[in-house]
């Protein structure tokens, strides 16, 4: 049986001090719809996902983009000076949408968020449930995250990523070979 745990933020900063992952050599950055590219300076801003045959044509579409920032700018004060109208994948956190081995989408819980890490670690044997009321605003934005891996797994032989690392565009196929 596992035991269940409650979430609650704790407006530590840590998801927005650590916004940048690296694996398997390439670097991505928080996820961004277009929509919500005008809340950061453009300098922060680099594309992320694209459909097309090659990157270099003009049919090339860009349809998500990423902070390519370690920090996020609106972390001042001790909070989130942008809340209430912050990013969708900030409102859904810590729920990440993650590909499985078989190239579906399954819901999955940064357990690196210091709140949950916290509560996770007093239970050793990692058998642990999130009450789903306690993380509802979180469940109810989850969706729209979801639409932009979707979208790359629907298109999986015109997808691209953009890597932060290399500064160039790689097929996402590749990414998911492990």
């Amino acid at each position: 049986m596992s035991e269940r745990i409650y979430y609650k933020c704790i407006n530590c900063g840590e998801c927005c001090n650590r916004l940048l992952i690296e694996r398997q050599g390439v670097k991505k950055g928080l996820p961004l719809f277009p929509n919500e590219t005008n809340l950061f300076k453009k300098s922060e801003i680099s594309p992320a996902y694209g459909l097309g045959d090659d990157p270099r044509k003009n049919d090339f579409k860009i349809f998500a983009y990423q902070m390519n920032k370690m920090i996020c700018p609106h972390r001042k004060f001790g909070g989130c000076v942008i809340w209430s109208y912050r990013p969708a994948i900030c409102r859904a956190y810590p729920l990440i949408p993650t590909i499985n081995q078989n190239n579906e989408i399954i819901k999955t819980i940064d357990f690196t968020c210091t709140a949950l890490y916290k509560l996770k670690s007093n239970f050793p044997q990692n058998n642990v449930h999130i009450d789903s009321f306690s993380i509802q605003e979180e469940n109810e934005n989850y969706p729209q995250i979801t639409q932009i891996t979707l979208k790359l797994l629907n298109n999986i032989n015109e997808a691209w990523f953009f890597d932060l690392n290399k500064k160039k565009w790689i097929p996402f196929i590749t990414m998911l070979v492990s």
